[in-house]
């Protein structure tokens, strides 16, 4: 049903108003820039011409760095930090898997060998040679190094440098403070550059950001940056909704950089026993701060014979909420071996209430 002429005018002339105002505001202060450091929303059409223009500035300059990584059938992303083309990713991104079970979506992690050969596909297309070098599994952080002279067309590396961004501290990020997110969600396309999300951060903890970015798979490995356009975090997980989504901080990367760049694996995963003596057979994050997620589970152990699957999200322990690794580690320490406990997971958008018997540690 059309609104009565009188009001659709008088709806174009408050719109016409509020442009004028928020051009001569504009046109008032010529000089005004958005604060990379702001924690709040635009609260006119100024300020979001504001930030508007402050994001493009960022994608201009942060796109050339933007690559995607391909390794075996898998394609993920990353970002390029040096001139000499070093390239900062996801662990996952440069793993390899066994063949996925019956009803599982992924396979377990195979050993991690460094110097596999890499793709790197550069955001115009062109591509060139690259080999992987460390991880660190725990936080989902991975490094690869471009080994090619030029890539295939030869239009890279110019004047013998590579593109790159600087990679900045990220420890002290403030909620709320907006973010941009580059990647190529579901896998590079040709002729479509990295593509942009604009969001805010929700959370962290001392290894991960949390952001409303929206992602999807093939994001894996991207760059997360602050309106500097400077690096401060790597795409790791994506959550559900797809706007709740998981990067690694920079600062994690700088603390292992030596030992990646070396091309080691720096952690191996822990399985989860508890101080009381029972066991259930899974491996979490090692942020006890992050959602008590299953990075791996035994398939002969409890949490494998009770129906429990890799990328699960474990949500309550009996009638407990869970809302990290720490809080599911304590309800553990009150467990016996020869338990059986109600495990509710979140698979997918499917919620799971499963039976599980503890056993005896070795």
């Amino acid at each position: 049903m059309k609104a009565p002429r009188s009001a659709r005018w008088a709806v174009c002339f408050g719109l016409l108003i509020a442009a004028a105002f928020a051009a001569s505001s504009t046109a008032a202060d010529p000089e005004a820039k958005w604060d990379p450091a702001r924690t709040t929303q635009p609260e006119d059409l100024a300020e979001l011409k504001l930030l508007q223009a402050t994001v493009k500035k960022v994608v201009d300059k942060c796109s050339p760095a933007t690559v995607a990584v391909l390794y075996g059938a898998s394609a993920g992303s990353g970002v390029i930090v040096s001139e000499d083309g070093l390239v900062l990713t996801a662990a996952h991104v440069i793993r390899d898997y066994e063949m996925p079970k019956k009803g599982s979506l992924e396979g377990r992690a195979l050993p991690f060998t460094a110097g596999k050969e890499v793709t790197i596909r550069l955001p115009d297309g062109d591509t060139v040679e690259g080999k992987t070098l460390g991880i660190n599994e725990g936080i989902d952080s991975g490094m690869v190094q471009i080994t090619g002279k030029k890539s295939k067309k030869g239009a890279w590396p110019k004047d013998g440098k590579w593109p790159f961004l600087p990679v900045a501290k990220s420890g002290a990020l403030q909620k709320g403070t907006w973010v941009v997110s580059l990647g190529h969600p579901n896998g590079p396309r040709d002729g479509r550059p990295p593509v942009a999300r604009l969001g805010r951060i929700q959370g962290s903890t001392k290894s991960i950001l949390r952001t409303d970015c929206t992602l999807v798979g093939g994001d894996s490995g991207g760059p997360l940056f602050d309106l500097n356009g400077n690096v401060i975090g790597i795409h790791s997980r994506i959550g559900l909704p797809i706007s709740q989504n998981i990067h690694v901080q920079a600062d994690q990367f700088k603390n292992d950089w030596d030992k990646l760049v070396a091309g080691e694996w720096v952690d191996q995963p822990k399985t989860t026993k508890s101080g009381g003596g029972a066991y259930i057979g899974v491996v979490f994050p090692d942020d006890d701060e992050e959602d008590a997620w299953l990075k791996e589970v035994e398939d002969d152990g409890p949490a494998g014979r009770g129906g429990l699957k890799i990328g699960d999200t474990i949500t309550k322990f009996n009638n407990d909420v869970v809302k990290s690794v720490k809080a599911f580690r304590k309800q553990m320490e009150s467990a016996k071996p020869g338990d059986q406990v109600r495990i509710t997971v979140r698979r997918g958008t499917t919620i799971l209430v499963l039976p599980v018997t503890l056993s005896k540690r070795a």
